[in-house]
């Protein structure tokens, strides 16, 4: 990853990464394509800083606001 500075959503698609989110209650993980979120929360005027995506995300497992985003990097043939 290096010293990219990933503070809001949109930084993750520009430098080619999704949001990987891990619940802490279940154990269940997920991967938000971080484009289409940065687009929602910009449409919607919500904050696109990582730490409001992260507050604001809820496990469709549990229901568990517990929860841990970061960047996982796109796969050969996804957007980027």
């Amino acid at each position: 990853m290096g010293s990219k500075r990933l503070d809001k959503i949109s930084d993750y698609s520009r430098h080619g990464f999704n949001l990987r989110v891990v619940c802490h209650g279940c154990g269940r993980s997920a991967t938000l394509d971080s484009l289409a979120l940065s687009m929602a929360r910009s449409m919607a005027s919500t904050s696109r800083d990582i730490g409001a995506v992260q507050r604001s995300v809820k496990c469709r497992a549990c229901g568990s606001r517990d929860v841990k985003c970061g960047p996982v990097e796109l796969l050969p043939g996804e957007r980027g």
